[in-house]
């Protein structure tokens, strides 16, 4: 995965290109591929029939608009994926608010302007899909974007496992999780099972301290993903020095983005990639 000919870190549509599609469905994900981004993370649940689906909440309360409050756990994959998601109240302005960081957690009132996105008046509607399906549109996609898969409950990557080794994507795919006992799940599955061809392994481990210095030099990770401000280009460098990448978490504000420019980082997930892409076009110029 190489940065192409782009003096910027790579951008990772955070749940796809969100202005154009609710998060986490395909709708969003070819947005995102149609823009250019270079990659794009998605997150995975598992239904109460054990079938993996492209979901981030551990219900359907916010993706319904309250419509539906149950579990992801609670319901049928066919349940889930024939729920309709409104586009109306799902699709986040073009630009972040300001100051928002990641890392401290401030964020300021979105404008009226900025709302009216929220509250525009829009009847389209899609659906929340399997990780099967979506392995199915990916494999139909010829540019060279990559996915990271985030693991979101126990029991999703032994799920996805089967698909991961059939898949013709597998190269393209980087499987990680921000929980320790689901990373120990995937150690077990891979060391049980091997590895798919080409499958890289990630962590969202949000800052550097001796507990993740230690998971990472045993784990053989191909990135880990820290959060804005919580670290620095010495801990870029030492990483790489392990041979192990950093990914931005979000940070979605003009000063992450103007330190992301010098510190080092391969990639960032990004809410905001086209406001990112004008700002940095823009500071080039």
């Amino acid at each position: 995965m190489e940065q192409k000919d782009r003096l910027t870190p790579m951008r990772f549509a955070h749940r796809g290109l969100v202005q154009h599609a609710p998060e986490n469905t395909i709708a969003a994900f070819e947005a995102a591929v149609r823009y250019g981004c270079e990659g794009i993370e998605l997150d995975v649940r598992l239904s109460k029939d054990g079938v993996a689906i492209v979901v981030h909440d551990d219900n359907m309360r916010r993706m319904t608009d309250g419509k539906n409050t149950a579990a992801i756990k609670d319901l049928t994959a066919e349940e889930i994926c024939s729920q309709e998601i409104p586009y109306a109240g799902h699709l986040l302005p073009f630009h972040p608010p300001v100051p928002y960081s990641e890392g401290e957690g401030s964020a300021r009132t979105f404008t009226e302007e900025e709302l009216a996105y929220f509250r525009a008046v829009d009847t389209r509607t899609t659906h929340l899909s399997t990780f099967a399906e979506v392995d199915r549109w990916f494999a139909g996609v010829k540019t060279d974007t990559v996915i990271e898969i985030e693991l979101c409950a126990p029991g999703t990557f032994r799920a996805i496992y089967p698909i991961l080794k059939a898949s013709p994507n597998c190269g393209r795919y980087i499987v990680f999780s921000g929980h320790k006992d689901i990373l120990e799940e995937m150690f077990e599955t891979l060391e049980a099972n091997g590895r798919p061809e080409g499958l890289r392994l990630g962590a969202n481990l949000r800052r550097l301290d001796a507990e993740n210095l230690a998971l990472i030099e045993r784990a053989g990770f191909y990135e880990v993903g820290l959060n804005d401000h919580w670290f620095e280009a010495a801990d870029v460098q030492k990483l790489a020095e392990m041979g192990v990448k950093v990914f931005s978490n979000l940070g979605d504000y003009p000063e992450w983005w103007q330190t992301l420019q010098t510190i080092g980082a391969v990639a960032f997930k990004t809410n905001y990639a086209e406001a990112y892409t004008l700002w940095y076009e823009h500071g080039r110029r």
